[in-house]
């Protein structure tokens, strides 16, 4: 439910995205702008329950004075204490506030959680089919398509997000503070020193999905990860990323372990809730056609893979023997709720949007600001969430080879783009210009635009005199031409391939687009033969992954073929040494973001804020995107359908 208390004809909350579970659904506010009046939901243009559109607003605002109220309290609680009548006095009103809040929920009551119906959504990458369906291909979309059958070690802990405690809001693409993860398939881990190793207890009674031809149900024990995770770390695609890992051990039935050669920070993100690491059964490989036909794919996790239809949908089904539980209102639940899930794959926006409309989708989890406005006219019932894109989005340079192995070319080619205008004219305001590689929601290495080097901040100035200039110092007094591929799965991105070459027009450089498919292009940046410029996205990582997959030697996600010895050593040296606190170690990498931005590895171009939109048929939904890397399912377990209410509102 989409609403804002008003004073005088102004806003005085955001739109809050309202699901089950009462008040604390309220928190997701912040993750919106306030609306317009067309978005603003009356009670007579609803077809909901009146009473339940109170709800929100009467947490929203009791949560917001008692805040107040707490603050007084600590403010003057010696006064407090030291005076017999205030201490009554307080005690009253706190109980007070207590009754009239347990009376008024009570009046309300709580949404009936309901089993069964489907759930029919499009993830962030809608456009683009999966890729593979094992481990050892190493592929970024993984666990977009395999997480929802595949479980790893960890996971987010999502009572910590919007839906609990609000300490995360669980949006970035693939970075899950350690303070918020959760186990999955461990119950708890530890380290240990002498041998330097992390022992997993693993969780008793899951077992592995029955699946006709290739296994029968069966207990998930520490021998599967064992295997799992050994056959990723021998993956040739693999590229050193486990290469501090010695090797892994059951040691009984629930408790494996892995050695390790040296410390590494990163350890649990590359192999326990990273886009590689979900845990496979080894009959996969035994099977016909082995683990990368569809067919042949099973796990532990919430729904079993039944369907795949290229380039229309992926089919899931509630897996009746899932081990995991939701607490919603003090109540716990068994996972899922859906009978079952279909991830569409629809590639053309308009009908992306057409399919939204009409409420052939529940969810979709990328919507373009543009279309904000017109959906909130044409549906004023759909529920919103606003968030920073979760990935880059620039033109690398190609650093080894000519011209822009000279600095000089690739400061110019920065200063000849308008990035101020694109933000007003292109997004219409809603971007930010952020300081590569990390996003300001990455605050402990974000460094803002006023606080940098002189000659990085110049980087985001727009300066075409200066960048004829530098190219003539640089041999190219009439500029040059040069080859950029692009994928043709974004529109956006298309978008903005063609702005950047009327812009470098100006100053004489003359860029020649090469759209191709996302996986022929993929293909061609990951072996590297990719032309000069290759316009490229990739989601922001750890603040660790961040600088190491962008920048370091060697390193898959390194399109501008940065090769530099002191991020490579600095960056190496800082996560291997265990003697340093995270603070110092998140210290060196805001140095070093800095340090590679200063190099200009590539055309920057601002972030974009992005939308993700449902129906309120969709319960117990934050807003959330992902609790590991590149991966929602299990955020999607934890969503009921009211389906009473889907076919009240006519759908």
């Amino acid at each position: 439910m989409v609403f804002a208390l008003r004073k005088r004809g102004k806003p005085l909350c955001p739109v809050s995205d309202v699901t089950p579970g009462a008040g604390r659904a309220a928190r997701a506010a912040r993750l919106c702008r306030a609306p317009d009046e067309a978005s603003i939901r009356k009670p007579d243009e609803n077809r909901t329950d009146q009473r339940a559109a109170l709800i929100p607003i009467f947490a929203l605002t009791l949560g917001q004075f008692c805040r107040r109220i707490k603050l007084f309290f600590v403010k003057e609680r010696k006064r407090i204490m030291k005076n017999t009548f205030l201490k009554k006095t307080a005690l009253f009103f706190i109980l007070s506030v207590l009754f009239f809040a347990l009376l008024i929920s009570s009046a309300f009551g709580a949404e009936k959680v309901q089993y069964g119906g489907t759930l029919t959504y499009l993830d962030q990458s809608p456009g683009v089919n999966p890729m593979s369906w094992d481990n050892v291909d190493i592929v970024w979309k993984h666990g977009q398509d395999n997480g929802f059958f595949k479980e790893a070690l960890m996971m987010g802990d999502l009572q910590k997000g919007p839906r609990g405690t609000n300490e995360y809001a669980f949006q970035a693409g693939a970075y899950i503070p350690s303070d918020v993860l959760r186990g999955e398939l461990a119950e708890r881990w530890e380290v240990k020193n002498n041998p330097l190793r992390v022992i997993f207890y693993l969780r008793k009674g899951v077992y592995w999905q029955e699946k006709p031809g290739v296994m029968k149900a069966r207990e998930f024990t520490a021998d599967d990860v064992v295997y799992s995770q050994t056959r990723v770390k021998n993956s040739p695609k693999d590229a050193g990323r486990l290469a501090f890992e010695d090797r892994w051990e059951a040691l009984d039935k629930h408790t494996a372990v892995m050695y390790m050669k040296e410390w590494n920070t990163e350890w649990a993100y590359r192999m326990a809730w990273g886009y590689y690491d979900a845990i496979q059964a080894p009959e996969q490989e035994k099977a016909p056609g082995g683990p990368k036909r569809w067919e042949n794919v099973t796990g532990t996790g919430p729904y079993m893979l039944t369907e795949y239809k290229e380039g229309h949908s992926q089919t899931y089904t509630k897996n009746q023997k899932y081990w995991d539980l939701e607490t919603i209102g003090g109540k716990k639940y068994k996972l899922p709720f859906t009978d079952k899930v279909i991830m569409m794959i629809i590639k053309d926006e308009a009908t992306q949007l057409a399919s939204l409309r009409t409420g052939k989708i529940d969810l979709m989890m990328a919507v373009n600001w543009k279309h904000i406005d017109g959906l909130k006219k044409s549906n004023p019932q759909l529920l919103f969430a606003r968030y920073l894109a979760t990935s880059n989005y620039t033109m690398a340079m190609r650093m080894d080879m000519k011209p822009f192995n000279d600095i000089r070319v690739r400061r110019a080619m920065n200063l000849a783009v308008n990035k101020q205008e694109i933000i007003d004219s292109f997004f219409g305001g809603n971007a930010e210009m952020h300081t590569y590689p990390f996003p300001p929601t990455f605050k402990s290495v974000y460094t803002p635009l006023d606080q940098l080097p002189p000659s990085a901040r110049e980087l985001y100035s727009y300066n075409p005199e200066k960048a004829k200039k530098l190219l003539a110092e640089a041999g190219f007094p009439n500029g040059f031409t040069f080859k950029a591929q692009i994928p043709n799965s974004s529109q956006t991105g298309m978008d903005l391939g063609a702005m950047v070459a009327a812009y470098l027009a100006k100053i004489g450089v003359t860029l020649v687009l090469e759209p191709m498919d996302y996986a022929s292009w993929l293909s061609r940046m990951t072996r590297k033969n990719h032309t000069e410029g290759i316009f490229f996205s990739n989601d922001h990582g750890t603040p660790y992954a961040g600088i190491r997959k962008n920048f370091a030697k060697g390193e898959t996600w390194n399109p501008h073929m940065m090769d530099d010895s002191f991020i490579d050593k600095t960056h190496s040296e800082t996560v291997e040494n265990p003697k340093l606190s995270e603070k110092q170690k998140l210290a060196v990498m805001k140095k070093l973001a800095v340090y590679a931005l200063d190099q200009a590895p590539c055309i920057l171009l601002p972030l974009p804020y992005t939308y993700c939109a449902w129906w309120p048929w969709v319960k117990n939904y934050y807003g959330e995107q992902r609790v590991a890397a590149q991966r929602s399912a299990p955020i999607m377990a934890r969503i009921w359908i009211d389906q009473e209410l889907k076919k009240k509102m006519g759908y």
